[in-house]
């Protein structure tokens, strides 16, 4: 395959704005897309190294994965290792243990699974994840488990065969990635069958160069400026906004496409990009893809998480690219003395030991025992609160009622609803009462009326809201048609708030049942740093104020909600005043995880409290 420079600066265009991007830089909130033009290159480089040795009859699965490991793992290996102290100096246990499972999923390839595994409401934000980049490598390797022995296979049958083979799957990627983003844009993103058809977007491009001269003259220079123009476009116009990949995501495919297509020397955008700043850069590119992320993560967790502080780490970032591309990446891709059985063999055991750190941490929970016991059993706290905020509440989900005396309700609402479900628990409100509960997120709106709700929520979560649907679920309607009374809570926002007077008198003209609206709580800014860095014999008398937009919230609340259905929860958790809100117990037990989620130390301190709220003893 002759090389192209072109292709080298075309990695510089993906490269940079992804870094960019992670450095939280304004104009590149699209700078994401860099890696669907990394996708394509892929794509395209590989199948065109595959054709020619299939052409040549050299084609060999073995000779592939020497080749990739010779590749991918040397310079992930080392970063990988550079990661392990600072991992252990800045992770909190729970981190680190996350971080252990990050080991063990990389150099299996499945990290992209592992992250998208992580998400979720409670999941730690990806910027603080040293290893979260390496979800890409993940996609493209398991990609290639089934690409070239399908190309081999299909090589020599009939061409129109091979373009219904690999464009059934093409049409069935795109199709899985329009619809899942759509439905929960973190499965789209993560998981591969959303991202194959960007790879093959790439591979076409390798078979239409194989049979057909590249687009010249001006038209193909015209071609190429669209195809960078596309890119460009989609790195300052996309964001977090964006239904992304989906069908947003053929644009810099597109782009790309172009640019690999039409990117001929003579013509100017290929001149640009076989510049020697450009290949240079895009030589460094997959070292500086590697490094930037665990480099942008640790001075995150150092608290230097600013953009300024992130540019100013972008010199060291390119020290250790060329470092790794000089000293590690090129000398290994390129020494023939190093006998393929000696690359898989050390692939094989960095890939064990990695693996067996990873477990070690894992099973060490984050080497916790570093902590003072009443700190271990703070983090238990923090650990548990997951699977406790969800149990019962999803437990009950469209749960019947009983023939029994017991008064029945139903409870809608997010997490604030399972926490509310939690307290009544704890308060032994179940002797009394019977609960039947509907999950609706709080993007999703807790309301009930025939009003245009798209409006208000994000085109990224607007499928999923119709999917999961409000009390207008067809299950949820018997025990609606039964109930005594309809209780809703949730994170309330502000269009949200609007909506509940007609809601409220929607619901009770349509079941006849007595309906409640509970206000939002909570105690100032928590997590786990800081409550760790509260010294241990002040938590019992530690206070502070309550959030000001949950207090201006709660405000809009009173004022909009009719007193009769409302019920503020905000100043009794907080002891009868939201500006010194408790936050630990006597005993040195949290209340809450993030200002606003309840442990369960928490649920049973708020049981009495809620109980008098609603007039039971």
């Amino acid at each position: 395959m002759k090389y192209r420079p072109e292709i080298d600066g075309l990695r510089t265009i993906a490269v940079l704005p992804v870094i960019l991007f992670h450095a939280e830089i304004a104009p590149f909130h699209g700078g994401y897309v860099g890696v669907d033009v990394f996708f394509v290159i892929s794509g395209y480089l590989i199948t065109s190294l595959l054709l020619g040795d299939i052409a040549a009859g050299q084609f060999s699965i073995v000779n592939f994965y020497e080749r990739r490991i010779r590749r991918i793992l040397p310079a992930l290996f080392t970063v990988m290792l550079a990661t392990l102290p600072f991992a252990y100096i800045f992770l909190l246990p729970t981190e680190f243990e996350a971080y252990g499972k990050s080991l063990i999923a990389v150099p299996t390839f499945v990290s992209n699974v592992l992250f998208w595994s992580e998400r979720g409401y409670f999941g730690a934000a990806a910027d603080l994840k040293p290893l979260v980049h390496t979800w890409s490598l993940a996609v493209e390797e398991q990609f290639y488990i089934f690409f070239p022995p399908l190309l081999a296979f299909l090589a020599y049958r009939a061409r129109w065969l091979k373009a219904a083979a690999f464009g059934a799957i093409f049409l069935l990627s795109l199709i899985a990635s329009w619809y899942l983003t759509r439905l929960h844009f973190e499965t789209g993103f993560y998981l591969p069958v959303s991202r194959i058809w960007e790879l093959l977007t790439g591979a076409a491009c390798a078979v239409w160069l194989r049979r057909h001269a590249p687009l010249s003259g001006i038209g193909g220079a015209a071609l190429a400026a669209l195809g960078l123009a596309l890119i460009l476009y989609s790195v300052f116009a996309f964001d977090s906004r964006t239904i992304f990949p989906g069908v947003m995501a053929a644009v810099p495919v597109a782009g790309t496409a172009l640019v690999i297509l039409a990117g001929l020397p003579g013509n100017p955008v290929a001149g640009v990009l076989a510049s020697r700043p450009f290949v240079f850069i895009g030589l460094l590119s997959y070292s500086l893809y590697l490094w930037h992320q665990p480099i942008f993560a640790f001075l995150r967790h150092a608290g230097h998480g600013d953009e300024w502080a992130l540019l100013a780490t972008l010199p060291l970032v390119f020290l250790a690219s060329w470092l790794s591309y000089r000293f590690i990446e090129t000398p290994v891709r390129r020494n023939r003395a190093l006998t393929r059985r000696q690359i898989f063999g050390w692939a094989l055991a960095g890939s064990l030991a990695f693996i067996a750190i990873g477990a070690a941490i894992v099973l060490s929970r984050g080497a916790i025992n570093r902590y003072a016991p009443e700190d271990v059993a703070l983090m238990e706290q923090f650990e548990q609160t997951l699977s406790y905020n969800e149990e019962a509440f999803d437990a009950a989900q469209f749960r019947p009622f009983d023939t029994s005396d017991r008064r029945k309700i139903v409870i809608a609402g997010d997490s604030y609803a399972r926490d509310l479900y939690n307290v009544l628990r704890e308060g032994g409100v179940e002797d009394t009462h019977q609960f039947s509960t509907k999950r609706i997120n709080a993007e999703c709106g807790n309301v009930f009326t025939e009003q245009d709700l798209s409006v208000y929520i994000s085109p990224l979560r607007q499928e999923r809201c119709r999917v999961m649907m409000r009390l207008d679920h067809p299950d949820m309607q018997p025990m609606l048609e039964d109930a005594d009374e309809i209780w809703l809570t949730g994170r309330w926002n502000e269009w949200v708030i609007s909506l509940l007077p007609q809601t409220i008198a929607n619901l009770e003209e349509t079941y006849g049942a007595r309906v409640r609206v509970f206000g939002l709580k909570n105690f100032g800014p928590m997590n786990m740093t800081r409550a760790l860095s509260i010294p241990i014999e002040d938590r019992p008398n530690f206070r502070q104020p309550a959030a000001e937009y949950i207090i201006s919230m709660e405000a809009d609340m009173k004022e909009i909600v009719p007193s009769k259905y409302f019920i503020g929860l905000l100043d009794p958790f907080c002891a009868g005043d939201h500006r010194t809100c408790p936050v630990f117990s006597p005993d040195g037990q949290i209340f809450t995880i993030d200002g606003g989620h309840l442990t369960q130390a928490g649920a049973q301190h708020m049981a009495p409290i809620l109980k008098g709220l609603i007039g039971l003893p």
